[in-house]
């Protein structure tokens, strides 16, 4: 099966390795009869993973580059005569830094394909629950990551037309019928502490019942966002906007992946190629996810004016009193138990 875009290859390492591979508990490298370098997964059958990446390999839209929605293809599903079957997926690369984008155009490229991949996922009831950079892909990839060259090499495809991102890794994720409402969704909240919790919103911090996982995966998505790039901000004020929406701590009032999506492109429509050529500094850090005056306070006073309403709201009395109880050892046992008792 042919994907939708070839990823880059650096030739440097190869060259001089080329006998060499790098192997992980789980994963693998191959290469196919048309010589495309391959990664393979061992997955377990009848998982939500395996029926995930079966479902995928059906999707034809991942396979046409006109329509490539920035989830990593399975390009085949390798059964066995055992409980486990083989993912075999493009060769990408994982080896990327966020905090070496140096251009406005750099960091819409990445925002763009991350709110795609997600958007894709849960228009398919696709909640990843583990949003991370490690779960995230760049189609150029080099086996010798150390080399100056390499390196080099890498944060020139980050400003090349031809760079994309990609969602990947379903270990954790959870296929909902077709049916299921992305805003009205409800799963156990001992869910929401599965994954990899750096970009966690606080959503099931009170002590809640349930929760929704398509707005908790949007939420660490602008989360992530949020880590990396408040220093662009000022060179586009409405991104304050768009983290705040994808954040707030108000999940009913907190965008969908697709909201997201249509509001980053209609933003991104607008940019000429000049501001997206805008050098950015980028200075990664935890405190806007905390704070909202952190990026808020980046805004133009007219803009930071015009937008408040889209600010997410401070937490009450009522909410921080019980973040407060829930924060002790012995509140984290009972409130749970006091809001299952109570339907609350």
């Amino acid at each position: 099966m042919m994907v939708a875009h070839s990823p880059h290859r650096c030739t440097f390492w190869w060259a001089r390795h080329r006998h060499r591979r790098v192997v992980f508990p789980y994963y693998g490298c191959a290469r196919d009869v048309r010589q495309q370098d391959l990664f393979v997964k061992l997955i377990d059958k009848g998982t939500a993973e395996d029926e995930i990446y079966r479902y995928l390999a059906g999707c034809k839209a991942l396979y046409d580059s006109s329509t490539f929605p920035c989830v990593l293809p399975p390009t085949a599903i390798i059964g066995s005569p055992y409980k486990f079957a083989f993912a075999v997926m493009p060769m990408w690369g994982s080896r990327f830094c966020l905090s070496e984008f140096t251009t406005l155009r750099e960091i819409f490229t990445f925002i763009r394909c991350t709110l795609a991949g997600l958007s894709f996922l849960h228009d398919h009831r696709i909640a990843h629950r583990d949003i991370h950079e490690v779960n995230m892909l760049v189609n150029w990839y080099c086996l010798d990551v150390e080399q100056d060259s390499c390196i080099e090499r890498r944060q020139a495809h980050y400003r090349s037309p031809s760079a994309l991102y990609a969602l990947f890794d379903f270990d954790m994720a959870l296929k909902l019928p077709p049916s299921t409402s992305l805003k009205d969704c409800r799963r156990p909240a001992a869910e929401g502490f599965i994954g990899q919790a750096e970009y966690w919103p606080d959503d099931v911090y009170q002590g809640e019942r349930h929760y929704n996982p398509f707005a908790f995966d949007v939420a660490c998505l602008g989360n992530l966002f949020l880590r990396y790039f408040v220093e662009a901000i000022p060179a586009m004020p409405l991104l304050a906007v768009l983290f705040s929406r994808m954040t707030t701590h108000v999940v009913d009032d907190r965008f969908t992946a697709a909201e997201a999506l249509t509001f980053f492109r209609e933003l991104e429509a607008t940019l000429s190629p000049d501001v997206l050529d805008c050098s950015v500094t980028l200075e990664p850090g935890y405190d806007a996810l905390n704070d909202t005056e952190v990026y808020w306070s980046r805004l133009p006073p007219e803009d930071a004016m015009k937008w408040q309403s889209q600010r997410p709201p401070a937490l009450s009395w009522g909410d921080r009193i019980l973040r407060w109880i829930t924060n002790t050892r012995l509140g984290w046992k009972i409130v749970p138990i006091m809001r299952r008792t109570l339907c609350i």
